[in-house]
């Protein structure tokens, strides 16, 4: 029996960890561009009641951010975010999201990109949340959007 349910603690341990404090989606799921053309693909986070997450600017605690895969067919720009919230705890006051939002992921298609083509464009969101009370472990989440050249 105890190797059972030492079995068992494994087993959960080696799954992939499931985001359980935000909700993330990339949209559009799927996109259109153009060889060459820049296109803004977006992630939509929304926080469970309760939790915030970090946003850029957080000095001691991980702020979100959107790191896409190397492929030679997207050059990665710039993400934009929105305005964050002011949180005091103690005596600093830090950046977070506790509503739901929007990143936005710019990227530019190689021009080498056949036109009736699809590319994946795929990455990971990473963030830390936490409630009024804990801050939990790190979370990633993998997303993937799927580009058609015209």
């Amino acid at each position: 029996m105890r190797i059972t349910v030492l079995t068992a603690l494994l087993a959960q341990l080696a799954a992939p960890a499931k985001p359980g404090h935000a909700t993330i989606q990339p949209s559009p799921v799927e996109v259109n561009g153009a060889a060459g053309g820049k296109l803004a693909l977006f992630v939509d986070v929304t926080p469970k009641p309760g939790i915030h997450v970090y946003a850029p600017g957080s000095k001691d605690y991980i702020p979100i951010t959107v790191k896409l895969n190397a492929q030679p067919e997207i050059k990665a720009g710039k993400i934009a975010y929105p305005k964050s919230e002011m949180m005091t705890f103690a005596d600093e006051k830090v950046p977070v999201f506790q509503k739901p939002f929007r990143l936005t992921q710019d990227v530019t298609l190689d021009k080498s990109a056949k036109a009736g083509s699809t590319v994946t464009v795929s990455g990971t969101v990473n963030y830390q949340a936490c409630d009024d009370r804990v801050c939990y472990a790190p979370e990633s989440f993998p997303v993937t959007w799927t580009v058609v050249v015209k």
